[in-house]
């Protein structure tokens, strides 16, 4: 998947909460990701699963966060989506290759995998997953992972993850990772800090779990004004390829290409994938 058609602010929608999923579509996320994992209750489990026809009237690249492999409702969740045609599947956990070739067996070839990585095992396994046919993108899940090792969650595990399933999935050709949501849902100033912390990383985008954090994640992802204009004068100025001079600074071949990037990614169109 090309990395011009990759989402920056997919939104978790609870699958027992059929009702936001229109409002989920229309909160300017750029993708949907309907949760029957963390979102449901167990008892809930089942009456979830059968919202999942929902799914297919949304508009956003929409994504199923099935239950854990180890769970008991993993065989139907997957049941579940291939009687509904859904293809695109975000598996928490992620840990081997085994499973991902699991899913491909049940959904098709076709599959498209989120593959969230949320313990030791997986984020040691993040080139094995990233390189795989079937997984889209990597992405973060901190809460989890803290909870997988044993310790509090901190910045510096979370710049330690981020920074291997970055360098993990660019080695694989797959676009940057997401990192995983802010849980400060009112706090959007802290939500902004934790964007920039994330591009820091190596993040691509950021997971959202309330609508009114698409805005600010989008608008933090994407490049700004200032950013755009720097960009255009260097490719305006280094036609030849020649290093030179700009804004005082010196201008080679690897900043040149990045200056091109920065401009594609700002002319990047929302709605298109993870």
């Amino acid at each position: 998947m090309s990395d011009a058609l990759v989402a920056i602010a997919p939104l978790f929608v609870p699958a027992d909460r059929p009702e936001r999923f229109q409002k989920a579509d229309r909160s300017g996320a750029d993708a949907i990701i309907i949760d029957l994992e963390d979102a449901v209750a167990p008892a809930g489990k089942d009456a979830a699963r059968a919202n999942l026809a929902g799914a297919l009237a949304l508009q956003n690249p929409t994504f199923v966060r099935v239950n854990s492999e180890d769970s008991v409702w993993f065989d139907a969740d997957l049941s579940t989506m291939k009687e509904l045609g859904l293809r695109r599947i975000c598996l928490p956990k992620a840990e081997s290759a085994a499973t991902l070739d699991r899913i491909g067996q049940v959904l098709g070839e076709d599959v498209e995998i989120l593959a969230l990585i949320e313990t030791a095992r997986g984020l040691e396994s993040a080139a094995t997953l990233a390189g795989h046919a079937r997984v889209v993108r990597l992405a973060f899940g901190p809460a989890d992972f803290a909870l997988d090792l044993g310790v509090p969650a901190s910045d510096a595990f979370r710049a330690h993850a981020l920074m291997r399933l970055a360098v993990a999935s660019r080695a694989a050709g797959k676009a940057l990772p997401l990192d995983g949501p802010s849980f400060e849902v009112s706090d959007l100033s802290s939500l902004a800090s934790e964007c920039q912390q994330a591009i820091g990383h190596g993040a691509g985008g950021k997971l959202c779990i309330h609508p009114s954090q698409t805005a600010s994640v989008t608008g933090a992802f994407q490049p700004s004004e200032e950013q755009l204009a720097w960009a255009q004068r260097v490719v305006d100025s280094s036609q030849d390829g020649a290093a030179r001079l700009v804004d005082g600074k010196m201008i080679d071949a690897p900043i040149i290409a990045q200056a091109r990037a920065l401009l594609l990614r700002g002319r990047q169109q929302p709605n298109k994938g993870v």
